[in-house]
């Protein structure tokens, strides 16, 4: 089962790469790596921007407050200052 499984990976991992040396194989993990954790930051901006929204509160300044610090924390202060009436 698992001689199995490492072959199939090998293939895979073959027909993906074809062609490619072994340091532009890398370079290609690390790309997606970076592109997922840049998309994931992005999301949570864009929660920062909806909690923003609901709370009838600036969504620019959130966000950019999100932006440059942190969108956790954002959240938290968010849920701390509440809605404006």
């Amino acid at each position: 089962m698992i001689q199995e499984l490492s072959t199939a990976f090998t293939e895979l991992w073959t027909t993906l790469f074809a062609g490619m040396t072994v340091m532009g194989s890398l370079l290609f993990i690390i790309g997606g790596c970076i592109v997922g954790l840049l998309l994931t930051y992005l999301i949570r901006i864009h929660i920062a921007y909806r909690m923003a929204v609901n709370r009838n509160r600036d969504p620019l300044g959130w966000v950019l407050l999100s932006f440059f610090f942190s969108p956790l924390l954002t959240w938290i202060v968010l849920l701390i200052a509440g809605n404006r009436r």
